[in-house]
């Protein structure tokens, strides 16, 4: 009877310790078979994206990630090196001798999010991952969303500030703007090189006499690959206190660059000068500041 006793007790026990590493033991694996599609953007560090896709089909078993991974559906490359731990997944999609795309992820519900390396990308952006499951055919429940392109309203903010100077005659926010070797194209003064010849020039000839509005919805902005923005728009040039000379318009594109996290004007084309044209009713008002 003791020796049934002494057996119950040490099964009971034999339970108990399984149950405690069974509470204090690793985490079950996360179960993420199956197909995920998402976005693979890369975010350049002047604000500006480029979008892609990214399309997973992975399998686990015992911890290890399988599979292949590609920006569409028809191009995938076999995955290697992948493992999920708690709720991060990992894995590299080899691209070549010495090429390696590195993921590191996370998984939430239904949704995997984290970051890329490996791409040839400048120092400092970054290649951000959002992928949700879908069903077999590739198809997803939510719309795809991407990382919002700031590189417009960053350009736009800097036409602000250069102008706001230039209106107020804060030549010394200009000149924090603008490149020692500044080129400026005037299709009525033609070329002039120089921060100095420039900013002379808006004291003498543009402090307290002239004002220049940005023409609403006319901005354009175009990534320059390595360098900076090109600024395209129209503007309209008032006179306070002598209305008869009219109001001016004028086209012009800006070459911004951006080097160490710094924007400056490098280049600039004033040209089409004439009189504004007739604004209607309908638009006059939009164009008021």
């Amino acid at each position: 009877m003791i020796l049934v006793r002494w057996i119950a007790k040490g099964l009971l026990i034999v339970v108990a310790l399984a149950g405690i590493d069974h509470a204090f033991g690793q985490a079950p694996v996360a179960d993420i078979s199956g197909k995920w599609v998402g976005s693979l953007d890369i975010v350049h560090t002047d604000g500006s994206v480029d979008p892609d896709q990214a399309f997973f089909s992975l399998a686990v078993k015992d911890g290890v990630v399988s599979g292949t991974a590609g920006n569409s559906s028809d191009h995938q490359s076999p995955l290697t090196s992948g493992k999920v731990t708690n709720d991060r997944v990992t894995f590299d999609i080899p691209l070549g001798p010495g090429k390696v795309v590195r993921f590191d992820l996370r998984l939430d519900g239904d949704h995997m999010h984290g970051t890329a390396t490996g791409l040839p990308v400048e120092d400092a952006s970054q290649i951000v991952v959002d992928v949700q499951r879908a069903n077999s055919a590739w198809q997803v429940a939510a719309p795809i969303s991407h990382v919002p392109d700031r590189l417009f309203e960053t350009v736009a903010a800097l036409d602000e500030k250069l102008f706001n100077a230039y209106n107020h005659c804060d030549l010394a926010t200009m000149s924090s703007l603008i490149t020692d070797d500044l080129e400026f194209y005037h299709d009525k003064t033609g070329l002039s090189v120089g921060k100095k010849v420039f900013l002379d020039a808006i004291r003498d000839n543009i402090c307290g006499k002239t004002q220049r509005e940005l023409i609403p919805g006319s901005m354009e902005v175009y990534r320059l690959d390595h360098y900076g923005a090109i600024e395209i728009g129209r503007h309209r040039f008032r006179h306070p206190g002598h209305e008869e000379i009219g109001v001016g318009e004028a086209k012009f594109i800006t070459v911004w660059r951006f080097n160490d996290g710094n924007w400056q004007m490098t280049r600039a084309i004033s040209y089409d000068h004439g009189a504004a044209k007739v604004e209607t009713s309908a638009n006059s008002s939009a164009s008021q500041h």
